[in-house]
């Protein structure tokens, strides 16, 4: 796929649900191909350079809390813990143990909380989120790209 064309509609989105001015501006973006994990991953790296990356295949890099972490910690560490800002790469190494409850409980965080540091989450789309997201982020849709973005549902959708 052509790198500019992946990266528009990526830019396009942080620019408008990422930006200092909009109050509930943690964001997920999601895709059914691994490989397009990786590349959003990469995207996300190269637009925010100053940005911690956590990923769930390599959890001892960038002091990744341990997949063993419980939920409380690990919201902790996500929210708390100082960051410029922090893209989690694969949440579900992280989230696979935790009762759906506590699952529920990471993706309410990350919808309805503001100020702080930003933190953008990239997971594998499938059924699983499908039934923890109690209506805490609406989808949308990237243009020409197979990656869906995650809006908080307090943020108005463009």
């Amino acid at each position: 796929m052509n790198k500019a064309l992946f990266e528009a509609p990526i830019k396009t989105t942080l620019a408008e649900y990422h930006a200092p001015h909009v109050r509930y501006r943690h964001l997920a973006f999601s895709s059914k191909n691994v490989a397009v994990l990786e590349q959003i991953t990469s995207t996300l790296q190269t637009f925010l350079p100053h940005y911690t990356v956590w990923n769930g295949e390599k959890p001892d890099v960038n002091a990744a809390p341990e997949w063993s972490c419980p939920r409380h910690d690990f919201i902790q560490k996500v929210f708390d813990a100082p960051h410029e800002g922090l893209i989690i790469s694969q949440p579900e190494y992280w989230l696979r143990r935790w009762h759906i409850l506590d699952k529920q409980a990471f993706w309410s965080a990350l919808s309805t909380r503001h100020g702080g540091h930003n933190v953008i989450v990239v997971f594998a789309e499938g059924d699983m989120f499908a039934k923890i997201n109690q209506h805490y982020f609406n989808p949308y849709t990237l243009e020409a790209i197979p990656v869906t973005a995650w809006i908080s549902t307090k943020t108005s959708l463009s």
